[in-house]
């Protein structure tokens, strides 16, 4: 399967953590990766690393949006710009897989109102 994004999708450089994240993410996880976002739960995969508000320790800073890591490198998205890149890699995930289509759709429902409404 070809990258779920490229660098031709960055919004801004500063978004690569992103790239990295989603592209980190194997296949066979990935619908259980978009699942937990779904009810706001971020996950890590080796270096790279996607958090909600709610993830973090009481002894860390908060934060709004959602905060993607690679390394020491990290970039916090508004919702909108993260339901950008969520959206485009699950569009090529189902281009690759389309059989996961409605129940990848459901979770972007989901998503979509819980952090865009």
């Amino acid at each position: 399967m070809r990258s779920k994004l490229q660098e031709k999708d960055l919004l801004e450089q500063t978004h690569f953590p992103v790239i990295a994240f989603f592209n980190a993410v194997p296949s066979s996880n990935f619908m259980r990766t978009i699942e937990q976002m779904s009810v706001g739960i971020g996950s890590g995969i080796n270096a790279v690393d996607c958090s909600f508000p709610d993830d973090v320790e009481e002894d860390e800073e908060k934060f709004d949006g959602v905060r993607f890591s690679i390394h020491e490198e990290e970039v916090i998205l508004n919702y909108d710009t993260f339901y950008y890149y969520l959206n485009l890699a699950c569009k090529n995930y189902v281009d690759a897989l389309p059989d996961d289509r409605e129940k990848l759709e459901n979770y972007l429902d989901i998503i979509r109102e819980r952090f865009l409404y």
